[in-house]
């Protein structure tokens, strides 16, 4: 399936989602900050990353700069509470965006629609 990387500064949504993800059999890793991520990103290549916006030590817009600026492959899926920030979040390079609280069925419609999972 792939290799998967999620930041949030909310530890249960980490683990929860990966959760999700290694049972679609995604090779999982979790972060809870930007600068974690960049670390794990600079070893490593994650064909998809969720990221929060707000987090502890910056935006995620930050994170999807960073990752857009090395890798235009990688998709990602923001997952925030923000949903006024739906079209900046697609502006700068996101591939997806889910408001939070999310449900396992919006996961599983985002990895469908970034063709992850078959219809």
């Amino acid at each position: 399936m792939g290799r998967a990387l999620v930041v949030d500064d909310e530890i249960d949504i980490c683990i929860l989602l990966s959760g999700q993800l290694k049972k679609l059999g995604f090779e999982t890793s979790y972060c809870l900050t930007i600068r974690e991520a960049n670390r794990k990103l600079s070893t490593a290549f994650f064909d998809l990353i969720f990221v929060d916006l707000n987090l502890t030590d910056g935006s995620g817009y930050d994170l999807i700069d960073s990752v857009r600026a090395i890798n235009k492959i990688t998709k990602i899926i923001v997952i925030s509470a923000y949903g006024g920030e739906r079209q900046k979040i697609m502006e700068v390079g996101a591939s997806h965006y889910i408001p939070k609280p999310f449900t396992k069925k919006s996961i599983h419609e985002a990895l469908r629609k970034l063709n992850f999972l078959d219809n």
